[in-house]
Parts: C-alpha cells; sequence; structure tokens
C-alpha cells in the first residue's frame, strides 16, 4: 500500500513550498485550487504482485478517449491558474499500457500543447527497454523504477505475478535506467522479514551506480520485537557505512537519515520557542498531499478524480475519497470534508505508545495520512512501526552529528551537506 511514485512522505511535504499559492486559507472551499497536476491510473493490471501494493488488481484499464479527456481537464486548469499541466503515468503497471495508452497520449499532447505540458512515469520497470527509453527520452517523459534491493529483499517483496524472480529480470537493467536518469533514486521498502538486508541494501545500491537512496518500512506488516531490534540493529550498522562514505568523499544521499538533520532542528525550535505542530498552519490540510486540498489529484481509470492514487478504484475503502470527475469537475463540499477530519494536533501512535515521550511530540505531522487510513482507519493515528522507525533514525541522526563534530576534516563537508547548523 505504498506510493511508489513518492518517494516518502518527505516528498509529500517538500511539494508544500509550491502548494503555498494553490492553497486558500483554512475552512476556505470557495479556494480550492482546480486539478492540474494528476496521477493517471492506466490500468489496475500489474506484472509483479507485491505484497504490500495497495492496487486492487481488477482488469480495470482507461481508454484513450479518457486518457485524453483527462489530459485536456488538467490543460483547461492549468491554464485558469496559469500553471503547467502534469501527468504521472500509474497504475497496476503503466507499461501495459504503452502502445494503447502511453504513446497515442503523449504524441497527442505534444502535438496540441507541446513542452507546456509535464510527463512522468512510476514503473516496476519489468517492461522497460532500450526503445521504450529513447521514446521517453525523445518526448520528456521522467521516470522512476521502484525496486526494493537485492535478490532476496526484491524476490520476497515483488515477486512476478506468475511467481518467477523479478530481480532477475530488473537487476540486469539498472545500469540502463541509470543511463537515462542518473539521479535516480534507489527506493525500497523494508519489511518484517527481510529487515537483516536493509545494510545490505544499501550497498547493493551505491555497488549499482545509485547516488540517491530511500528506504521505509513496511507499515502494514506484524513486527515481532526480535524484529524491531534487528531493524535498530541494521539502522545502527547503515550508519556506519553511511560515515565511512562520507568519509571517502562519496556524491551520495541516503534521504532518512539526511531528513532527520532537518528533524533535528525543528525539534529544537519547537521546543524553544513551545510551538506544538505548526507545520502548515492556517493552509487547507496543513499543505498536506492526499487529502484534495491542492492541485494534485489522480484520475481512475473511468475518468472519476481521486484525492490519492491510492484509493483510485478501490472499491473497499475508496468511495470516500472521490472528489469528482474529469467530466464535471470537483465537488469542493467532498474535498472539505476529507480535509475536515485531518489535523495534526490529534495525531497519535498505535499500540498505546506514549507519544509524550517521543523526539517528534511537538513537530508530528502524521506522515503519510493515507496509509495511516489504511492501516488504521483514521488519518490521524500511525501505525507505531513508523514511530519506532523514525525514532531509530533519530537516535543515529545524533550520532552521527557527535561523530563529525569529533573529527574536524569532516566538519565543513557535513555543514555543506546539512549535516551540522551552519
Amino acid at each position: 500500500m505504498f506510493c511508489n511514485d513518492c518517494q516518502n512522505k518527505e516528498n509529500c511535504v517538500s511539494k508544500l513550498t509550491d502548494m503555498k499559492t494553490s492553497f486558500g486559507r483554512k475552512g476556505e472551499e470557495n479556494s480550492l485550487p482546480k486539478i492540474s497536476n494528476a496521477f493517471l491510473i492506466l490500468t489496475q493490471s500489474c506484472n509483479l504482485k507485491c505484497k504490500y501494493c495497495f492496487v486492487v488488481q481488477k482488469p480495470r484499464s482507461m481508454s484513450l478517449e479518457v486518457a485524453k479527456d483527462a489530459a485536456d481537464f488538467l490543460a483547461r486548469n492549468a491554464t485558469e491558474q496559469r500553471e503547467r499541466p502534469s501527468i504521472n503515468f500509474f497504475g497496476g503497471e503503466p507499461l501495459i499500457r504503452w502502445e494503447e495508452v502511453i504513446v497515442p497520449l503523449t504524441l497527442y499532447i505534444r502535438s496540441k500543447y507541446g513542452n507546456n505540458y509535464q510527463l512522468s512515469m512510476t514503473t516496476n520497470g519489468v517492461l522497460l527497454d532500450e526503445a521504450k527509453l529513447e521514446f521517453m527520452k525523445a518526448h520528456g517523459i521522467g521516470f522512476m523504477v521502484s525496486i526494493d534491493g537485492n535478490k532476496k529483499t526484491q524476490d520476497l517483496n515483488r515477486p512476478c505475478s506468475d511467481g518467477r524472480s523479478s530481480f532477475d529480470i530488473i537487476a540486469p537493467k539498472i545500469p540502463l535506467f541509470l543511463k537515462y536518469n542518473p539521479n535516480m533514486t534507489f527506493r525500497a521498502t523494508v519489511d518484517h522479514d527481510n529487515v537483516e538486508e536493509y545494510l545490505n541494501n544499501h550497498k547493493f545500491a551505491v555497488a549499482n551506480g545509485y547516488t540517491n537512496m530511500f528506504s521505509i518500512v513496511n507499515v502494514f506488516s506484524k513486527w515481532s520485537e526480535k524484529e524491531k531490534r534487528e531493524l535498530e540493529r541494521q539502522i545502527h550498522m547503515t550508519v556506519d557505512y553511511y560515515l565511512s562514505l562520507l568519509h571517502e568523499g562519496r556524491n551520495f544521499s541516503m534521504s532518512p537519515f539526511e531528513s532527520m538533520f532537518k528533524k533535528i532542528n525543528q525539534i529544537n525550535q519547537a521546543e524553544k520557542n513551545n510551538q506544538f505542530r505548526t507545520a502548515g498552519e492556517g493552509l487547507l490540510a496543513y499543505g498536506r498531499c492526499g487529502l484534495g486540498a491542492s492541485k494534485f489529484a489522480s484520475i481512475g481509470t473511468d475518468g472519476k478524480i481521486y484525492s490519492c492514487q491510492e484509493m483510485c478504484d478501490n472499491d473497499e475503502v475508496g468511495s470516500p475519497f472521490i472528489i469528482g470527475d474529469i467530466y464535471n469537475g470537483t465537488d469542493d463540499s467532498k474535498r472539505m470534508d476529507i480535509i475536515s477530519k485531518f489535523n495534526p494536533k490529534n495525531v497519535r501512535s498505535t499500540d498505546d505508545m506514549d507519544c509524550k515521550k517521543c523526539p517528534f511530540y511537538m513537530i508530528c505531522d502524521g506522515a503519510c495520512t493515507i496509509n495511516n487510513y489504511f492501516a488504521t482507519g483514521d488519518l490521524n493515528i500511525m501505525p507505531s512501526i513508523l514511530c519506532f522507525y523514525y525514532q531509530c533514525l533519530y537516535k543515529e541522526a545524533l550520532r552521527v552529528q557527535k561523530t563529525i563534530r569529533e573529527m574536524s576534516s569532516l566538519v565543513e563537508i557535513a555543514k555543506k551537506r546539512g549535516i551540522l547548523n551552519v
């Protein structure tokens, strides 16, 4: 149930700066922006069977006609708001609809709107080849390939739908992916049954040429205390590896750790000024994605508009997150209803965790609200394993800062990278 386009919830929050001109003030329904940027759900089908996937794999697919109507809908809204429209080809696995939708829709968009239309794709990479990548490069389609790690991890988490190894298909293509997208993030999901590979997967990424790495825990699994202790141990060892790469002067980024350096500053500032969860205050949905408050949304296979791509065509839980359709526009009262259900000041953890003892208590923003809903049925309740993960990262980030302060040769590098305050 993870959005593979958003590398983590930090990416969602980082959109806040772009969104500020799109959000109205709190409670102002008539100030909601029109939807001009969307995930286009081309199909619910997939050639992988990832164990944490939010997609309900059904034989639903978007027709080219609906796809063109969606593109025009987004373009009209963007023109009215003097913005650039965007589409991310999404699924299921979007490349299944390469010939039927992606190629003709791309040609349609480029012919009608030129390059003033941003196109991208989130794919598992199984069907990617150089011919497709050449077409995407020629027509300005960015892309991200989801991969979880080494063979053990990838095949446990993301096997082919017929049971074959997806690693054996994907791994030989990694040089090709990085040829066309050198800065692509290695995005890995860590689960309880492969947690012992956490460090190895970071090493795998570096060895294969990735310079940007991100990892998140599977919040929908049951984690035993033993597995949580192993996660803590793996993070500790990975920080040792992080420090060794830093000492070597390597060009790399491990965003779970590096996001914590910013968090440390935010925590210190919040405690100093006695500010309780004030980020995004005054903005609809506190500036959060997935709640229908911004120009970003998702379009299902039949043209319905959802506040988040995780809810598209998901009949079991998705209905409350339908906010309109491409033919009649959005229902802003429904958007406001979703927005009203989230407030970071009400965020808490599952399993009776004492939130007041958490280092993030003053700044907690609930992480991914939609994943919260999937896991707990409430936008404001976080799975405790995610809280534990962040606490481990926080502890290790403090250790990184302490270690660097004791190594004068790394202090200037650390300041430039934002590890230490300038």
